[in-house]
């Protein structure tokens, strides 16, 4: 009985451990559907709105740099991240995508880092400007979610700087983003040990611990960098959520070549001219 019981919890945890790191779905930037994902509040094709909306239920996110990226946030005011998670919405520092956008003076630090290993950003700011509530505690939005359907359910995650792929949009599937009403980190992985650089099991742990990085109020810049060590693994040990000891997090890896801005604000996303059969158009830079 007691053999059979472990074969059964040992095929139960190979179960489970494949329904979290189940495959999702491949999207280009330029045909994207309304929606893809059971159970999904709002959409991935953001025209509908426009530049930008205020309105806007659109659940494509972008991260390129400190001045170009975007945040989950919840669609209502005053709400909080922990029971808004699966309907978030996107405000981005740029007009163009369709989203929300997050407003001059919401953000009071900001540093972007490209890795060979994940694009981050991370800073503080006043975000009950992008309807979190004054003194809520965050949370962690990722791309899985307690059912495999993430947080936002349906929500798609795109970059065009990444190493090797500048000015191409690609669809980054494994990212996190710790937020509160006064500081976050969004960090977008990619490669083959993607989901070790952005694990999903340290919730709890926040962001320093999942993106360390320079969370300083004051400084805009965009820097390259070292990935650094991977969150939750110490040489040949992994630490998880419950363990009776707590390890302290990682440092950043090193950064160079920073290039500091004077502030974000709100302006066009990069756009580029397509020649078409009839004329010409302007579209996003992919």
């Amino acid at each position: 009985m007691l053999a059979r019981m472990q074969i059964s919890l040992a095929a139960l945890t190979l179960c489970l451990a494949g329904a979290v790191h189940a495959a999702k779905g491949t999207f280009s930037v330029n045909n994207l559907p309304d929606t893809w994902e059971d159970g999904q509040s709002g959409t991935n094709q953001c025209d509908k709105y426009g530049k930008s909306s205020q309105k806007s239920q659109c659940q494509n996110l972008y991260i390129n740099s400190a001045t170009d990226f975007c945040l989950w946030g919840p669609p209502q005011a005053n709400s909080s991240v922990g029971k808004k998670e699966a309907d978030v919405v996107s405000y981005c520092t740029k007009e163009g995508y369709g989203t929300r956008l997050i407003p001059n003076g919401a953000l009071k630090g900001a540093h972007f880092v490209k890795t060979s290993k994940f694009v981050q950003v991370t800073g503080k700011g006043d975000f009950t400007f992008i309807g979190i509530a004054k003194g809520d505690g965050g949370g962690e939005l990722d791309p899985h979610g307690a059912n495999n359907k993430g947080n936002p359910v349906g929500g798609l995650v795109f970059s065009r700087n990444i190493e090797g792929h500048e000015g191409e949009f690609v669809q980054i599937k494994e990212w996190n983003n710790f937020i509160n009403d006064k500081e976050f980190s969004f960090r977008g992985c990619y490669g083959d040990d993607a989901a070790e650089y952005c694990p999903h099991i340290y919730d709890e742990m926040g962001d320093y611990f999942n993106s360390p990085g320079n969370y300083d109020k004051g400084v805009f810049e965009d820097c390259s960098g070292e990935p650094g060590h991977k969150p939750g693994i110490y040489g040949t040990s992994t630490f998880y959520q419950g363990d009776q000891r707590t390890p302290d997090a990682h440092a950043p890896g090193k950064t160079s070549n920073c290039h500091t801005h004077h502030t974000v604000a709100v302006g066009p996303a990069k756009q580029k001219v397509v020649k078409r059969r009839f004329g010409l158009r302007n579209v996003l830079q992919h």
